[in-house]
């Protein structure tokens, strides 16, 4: 029976225990090891002895490439020509650093990964690669030549050419994982060697400034779901895409709890949350005001975007005298001011989504809801008080 791309396909990088050669036509073959590596090889006799002659691993070399290789070895046969002598590495395609990005991307990023992470790898590692080392075969890249390139790299965006080298090696890793190339020198160099870290954010606003960004955005001439998306946010210290995303069915009114789907969670669990008082009005303006979505764009139908939410923000921020701050400061905010009240860590960590550390993260599936209310009440009774005092 003929060999197909969907059956070699499932059986790639897999354990496998079938036939040890499945077999297509015109002696060519594909060899199967026990951890799914596959590799065509082509089988004839000469002169009475069986022969047979390795031409590369799957899918560095594609089933169609196979087959047009073993074509040739058999001009080579009938003319009288033993196809062994007449072998040249340059019939077998050699995988290049293009290659290997475009199968990483192809068959990990866009199957896998989120639209926000696509994006991030788009413009990061695939951009910034794009063009590099052409037509030079990855293995014969050497060590040298990549600490060469990074350092350039280095002296150019210190923090970018950190970030890129460690993304191109998880991307190379991959694909020495799924057999797509054998090595590649750039295991043999190090992100910390390179550049500096991103710089983690640390910005933490006091009340006076929460409250100046509350007013603001009260202020705005924004669509109310833009207002309403921010503030609660303010309230909530969720992220973003947790509130953004939301629909009426996450709020249970009766318990008073807001179910966060895996599916909108970024580390992909269900958070809970409770609904304390000094939000309850404006979870219901939302709740009356728009349909299954609570927080549209100008389509009503569809969540408001990242962009256009940056863009509201990014008004907002130029409409007061404080200094630079982001969305995300919201949440490092709740938790600092939290801490100093002597909320608890682990009420803290349930409030902003995490999941708990070592056992506790196995076996501990309580999420404090009262004792997250207690803390999102204080919270919001500091808030308000001083955004009386400067409304006053």
């Amino acid at each position: 029976m003929a060999i197909s791309d969907v059956k070699l396909r499932k059986l790639l990088g897999k354990p496998y225990t079938g036939p040890a050669e499945l077999t297509d036509a015109e002696g060519l073959g594909a060899r199967v090891s026990p951890k799914g590596v596959i590799t065509f090889q082509y089988r004839y006799r000469w002169k009475g002895s069986a022969q047979r002659i390795s031409i590369g691993r799957y899918p560095s070399i594609s089933l169609q490439q196979a087959r047009n290789i073993v074509a040739e070895f058999r001009e080579l046969y009938f003319a009288g020509v033993d196809p062994k002598t007449s072998l040249h590495k340059e019939e077998v395609k050699s995988v290049t650093l293009k290659d290997c990005l475009i199968y990483w991307n192809d068959n990990y990023v866009t199957a896998s990964l989120r639209p926000k992470t696509q994006q991030l790898y788009e413009s990061t590692v695939i951009k910034i690669m794009d063009g590099a080392f052409p037509s030079t075969p990855i293995d014969q890249i050497t060590t040298r030549q990549w600490v060469d390139f990074f350092t350039k790299e280095e002296k150019a965006n210190p923090r970018r050419a950190r970030q890129v080298l460690s993304q191109l090696r998880s991307a190379i890793s991959w694909c020495i994982r799924r057999q797509y190339v054998d090595s590649c020198a750039i295991m043999n160099i190090m992100p910390k060697d390179f550049g500096v870290a991103s710089a983690v954010g640390d910005r933490v606003l006091t009340y006076t400034e929460l409250a100046k960004v509350w007013i603001g955005i009260e202020r705005s001439r924004a669509a109310t779901s833009n207002k309403l998306l921010h503030q609660m946010l303010i309230l909530w210290g969720a992220r973003i895409s947790e509130l953004r995303l939301a629909v009426k069915g996450d709020f249970n009114l009766e318990d008073g709890v807001w179910t966060v789907p895996a599916a909108n969670s970024k580390m992909g669990n269900t958070i809970r949350r409770p609904i304390f008082p000094q939000i309850e009005p404006l979870l219901e303006k939302a709740l009356t005001t728009y349909k299954e979505n609570l927080f549209p764009g100008d389509d009503l139908s569809k969540p408001i975007t990242i962009s256009a939410a940056n863009r509201f923000i990014g008004r907002v921020r130029d409409s007061i005298d404080i200094d630079n701050w982001r969305t995300h400061d919201f949440r490092r905010t709740i938790a600092t001011r939290l801490s100093e009240e002597g909320v608890m860590p682990h009420v803290i960590e349930k409030m902003l989504g995490h999941e708990l550390g070592g056992v506790m993260a196995v076996y501990n599936k309580h999420d404090w809801i009262e004792d997250q209310r207690k803390a999102y009440e204080l919270h919001a009774e500091r808030l308000f008080e001083h955004i009386k005092k400067l409304s006053d």
